[in-house]
């Protein structure tokens, strides 16, 4: 029965978990300091040697662009598909690409609105801010674009005993942090700390009735009603499950050498 109820907020079918299985659509090698985000459509927009690239779900590449201008991208948040944001820690930095994937005149200087030093970043439903991780100050920032206006979580680490920040994301006004150690803290869209819990994932994807995290090669399904996990996908590859996506019936994952994309079939 937890497999169905699992099966049910994750595919919103009336079909038992165990008549599905996963086909391998495509695959392709990229290199260790690539970084990739899917929008809601299913396209993935990929950072890989100095360039950013849109695939399609079969994925043929659809555009590319050098982002040399822009250094070494640390995240691209593909969140709202008209606005994707990239991040660059390097140059402290958050910039937003055009339908060409051009970047947009003004990106954001990071320094210039008092961040220390930018760690990690995530867009928000309200389009005017973003949330920052500043590392340095453990401080957790939603600063709104127009006006500069910074509201701040100080001294982070104190309140969770947080390690390095791996993953920060919003979704249904709801941030989830992730850090290196598996914790995963859900805060308000006012940065008011919810709940904490220890997932020891390497990868969290929320839903709106439960999560997908992943832990070495394999991703579990969870419910918010409870806390037994069922197995989602396993991955057969000598290299763990670095980032994923699951967007209507295509699993997209990455490891250190390759992105793959397996679809769901009856």
């Amino acid at each position: 029965m937890s497999k169905l109820l699992v099966f049910m907020f994750v595919f919103a079918f009336q079909q038992a978990f165990s008549q599905q299985t996963w086909k391998a659509a495509w695959n392709m090698a990229i290199d260790e300091e690539s970084t990739w985000d899917a929008d809601q459509a299913g396209n993935i927009y990929l950072f890989n040697k100095e360039s950013i690239s849109k695939l399609d779900t079969s994925g043929r590449q659809l555009l590319t662009q050098s982002a040399k201008s822009i250094g070494t991208i640390e995240k691209i948040d593909a969140t709202n598909w008209l606005k994707i944001a990239v991040f660059s820690e390097e140059q402290q930095q958050v910039c937003y690409l055009d339908n060409a994937l051009g970047v947009q005149p003004g990106c954001i200087q990071l320094t210039e609105m008092g961040i220390t030093l930018a760690q990690n970043f995530a867009t928000s439903v309200q389009t005017d801010r973003i949330w920052v991780y500043d590392q340095l100050n453990s401080e957790l920032q939603l600063v709104t674009l127009r006006n500069s206006q910074r509201q701040i979580v100080q001294n982070l680490r104190s309140l969770l005993d947080i390690g390095t920040v791996t993953q920060l994301f919003e979704y249904n006004n709801v941030l989830y942090l992730v850090d290196h150690l598996g914790q995963l803290a859900q805060f308000d869209n006012f940065g008011t700390f919810m709940s904490g819990t220890m997932l020891s994932a390497q990868y969290v994807q929320a839903f709106s009735k439960g999560l997908l995290y992943s832990s070495a090669g394999t991703i579990f399904a969870r419910s918010v009603a409870g806390e037994e996990e069922t197995v989602f996908f396993t991955f057969d590859s000598k290299e763990p499950i670095r980032q994923f996506r699951f967007v209507g019936k295509h699993l997209y994952l990455s490891t250190a050498s390759g992105l793959y994309c397996f679809r769901l079939v009856p």
